[in-house]
């Protein structure tokens, strides 16, 4: 099993064009998506239920080419997600959308783990998915023996960076917090990594209660703080004042940019030579 750094983790398993899974729901990988920015990587196809402030980041510095999504708000509202808004009301076609709710996520997942290309789902009369094509494309009618449904389209991520509490040298990996659809795409993509807040003896592991089994994962890499400044479950609170700070100053794009630069672009020794 590899023991990569995050650095390594993001060069040798993600480039132009990939499709990459953003795990988890209710832990955003910040550090994953700072680090696609930062090695000013470009045109992949997001999948990321969870989608919030990290996808908003993603679009403003112009990292994706579509996004496959459930939501993209600020949970510290009232301020929205701007780059997301800004595109919205300039109804630009520069990117992607596909929305999903985190049911169609899931089905389209497990579809993608169980090698089918579809999977039926409940029918949403009434609702954007079905009666504006929110997807865009990611639903159908399929018509059978059996009877008729509606499907939505399978999903195989090329990478997917999946949040841990615990991981051993094996790989085998601790989600303590919302599992959603971590398990379901740990399961359909082509390649796993986990991003683990501790590395822990195989015992360990085994007591806390395998998540997701080493035998899926690719590598996995040793990143304390991994969804900072979200927070996560038994390690760290979501950290409210970078939310409301991100929020204030991502209200204009030249916000933005500045924000990127002093935030997510400078290095630790920029920062010293600055002070």
């Amino acid at each position: 099993m590899k023991a990569l750094t995050l650095e390594d983790a993001v060069s040798s398993y993600v480039e132009p064009g990939s499709r990459v899974y953003l795990g988890n729901f209710g832990a955003q990988l910040f550090c994953v998506g700072h680090e696609l920015i930062r090695q000013r990587v470009r045109d992949l196809d997001a999948v990321i239920a969870s989608g919030g402030l990290l996808m908003d980041q993603l679009l403003g510095a112009g990292v994706l080419r579509s996004a496959t999504y459930g939501h993209c708000w600020s949970p510290v509202g009232p301020a929205p997600a701007w780059n997301f808004r800004r595109a919205a009301e300039a109804g630009q076609r520069t990117v992607a959308m596909h929305e999903m709710s985190l049911g169609l996520l899931t089905a389209a997942l497990t579809a993608g783990a169980w090698g089918v290309p579809f999977m039926p789902v409940p029918d949403l009369p009434g609702t954007g998915y079905v009666d504006e094509d929110w997807s865009a494309g990611r639903l159908a009618m399929a018509k059978s023996a059996f009877g008729n449904a509606r499907v939505v389209r399978a999903e195989v991520p090329d990478v997917a960076f999946v949040h841990v509490d615990q991981v051993d040298e094996d790989g085998n990996g601790v989600v303590r917090g919302p599992v959603g659809e971590t398990v379901a795409a740990a399961q359909a993509t082509r390649r796993l990594v986990l991003v683990a807040e501790e590395v822990r003896p195989a015992s360990d592991v085994r007591k806390a209660g395998i998540t997701i089994p080493g035998l899926l994962v690719s590598a996995y890499v040793h990143q304390p703080g991994g969804v900072a400044p979200d927070g996560t479950i038994g390690r760290y609170d979501r950290d409210v004042t970078a939310y409301l700070r991100y929020s204030e100053r991502s209200s204009t794009v030249q916000g933005f940019e500045d924000w990127l630069a002093d935030e997510v672009l400078r290095t630790p020794h920029d920062a010293v030579s600055a002070s």
